[in-house]
């Protein structure tokens, strides 16, 4: 499951996040910078607020990769049950020796890297945090205004730091001035918590926490348990895209690898029905959540054949509980005719299956 971190600016804004949902309260000042530390005093009033009721982390603040100042930064923050350093831009030396620095605290507080999409984030670091005792690393923005997280890094490196945190075993973070389109985009890539800030007020990321903001972020965020989903009853509504074409290695013969060859997808999803009124993400379906899956195909290393992206591609639509039957047509356009290729439908007979029978 995915949690919400919510980042605040103290003991108030910490009691609106807890009210709404918020799995994890994050001490931080956005006037001072992308990790803008809090005064260890307001640490204090926030965890005594928050009184154990959920994990509290604090940012050790923008600082220069010197070993000696951030060990300073992270030990006047030892009471928060989490403190994220920053590995800001700097020689990997130095990152690395700030990394190894703080191996003797790890055992202190739970110590999280963040690594900045637009901050030159070397993921060749994750082991070392491992083996130095993090507990996790999480991907951020360092200059709010260059853009979302997803404008720096694709869904695939996103998807590969999320596997390689999970194999070494650390828990996986995302942020970035995420806004609700993202969320269940993200969600799919199943980190461990997005974060957010922005998001969570009526305005800018330098606003207060808004209550209502705060509850329409938790809306769409799965929850663990609750009463097993009943098949839905009567039409349904469909969803599609048509004709997206991307390059991508794909081909048995031996001329067609090492090379990339245009491919054009459909897919036609069949949906529970609207609701008369749909107001926000958590009210529809997204076609963008097919366009990821589609991109996702088309970064794979190769591809022998196109029957293999069709089945593979109508099992992360299925996989969606709100989808009952999928068809999707796979295309290769440079062979001579104007397109060979599959199509192939799919749909759910029974929760959590597809018609083969098999668990998604």
């Amino acid at each position: 499951m995915t949690r919400l971190l919510a980042s605040v600016t103290g003991p108030t804004e910490a009691l609106v996040a807890l009210e709404g949902g918020a799995d994890f309260i994050d001490l931080k000042d956005p006037a001072r910078g992308a990790l803008g530390a809090v005064a260890v005093s307001v640490l204090a009033e926030t965890i005594a607020v928050v009184a154990g009721r959920r994990p509290v982390s604090a940012v050790a603040g923008d600082l220069p990769m010197e070993p000696a100042i951030v060990r300073a930064a992270v030990a006047e923050r030892s009471d928060a049950d989490f403190v994220k350093i920053g590995l800001f831009p700097a020689p990997g030396a130095a990152r690395r020796a700030v990394i190894e620095a703080l191996a003797d605290l790890a055992g202190e507080t739970g110590l999280i890297a963040v690594f900045f999409a637009d901050g030159d984030p070397d993921f060749s670091l994750l082991p070392l945090l491992r083996d130095a005792g993090f507990q996790g690393a999480m991907i951020d923005t360092l200059g709010k205004e260059s853009g979302r997280l997803l404008a720096h890094l694709s869904l695939s490196r996103l998807h590969s730091f999320v596997n390689r945190c999970r194999d070494l075993s650390l828990m996986s973070g995302l942020a970035g001035s995420l806004e609700e389109p993202d969320i269940p985009r993200l969600v799919v890539l199943k980190p461990d918590y997005l974060g957010f800030r922005g998001a969570l007020t009526a305005g800018s990321r330098d606003d207060a926490i808004d209550a209502a903001a705060v509850a329409r972020v938790r809306a769409l965020l799965p929850r663990d348990g609750g009463a097993p989903r009943e098949a839905p009853r009567g039409p349904g509504d469909r969803i599609f895209v048509r004709d997206f074409v991307l390059p991508m290695e794909i081909g048995a013969y031996g001329h067609e690898r090492g090379r990339r060859q245009d491919v054009r997808f459909s897919v036609e999803a069949d949906i529970d029905r609207l609701r008369d009124d749909p107001q926000s993400m958590g009210d529809i379906y997204s076609y963008d959540l097919i366009i990821d899956a589609i991109r996702l195909l088309a970064e794979r290393p190769h591809t022998d054949l196109v029957e293999t992206l069709a089945v593979k591609l109508a099992a992360d639509v299925l996989s969606d509980q709100r989808v009952r039957r999928v068809t999707v047509r796979v295309e290769k356009l440079e062979l001579g005719p104007g397109a060979v290729g599959i199509e192939i439908t799919r749909e759910r007979h029974a929760e959590g299956q597809d018609r083969t029978g098999q668990l998604r």
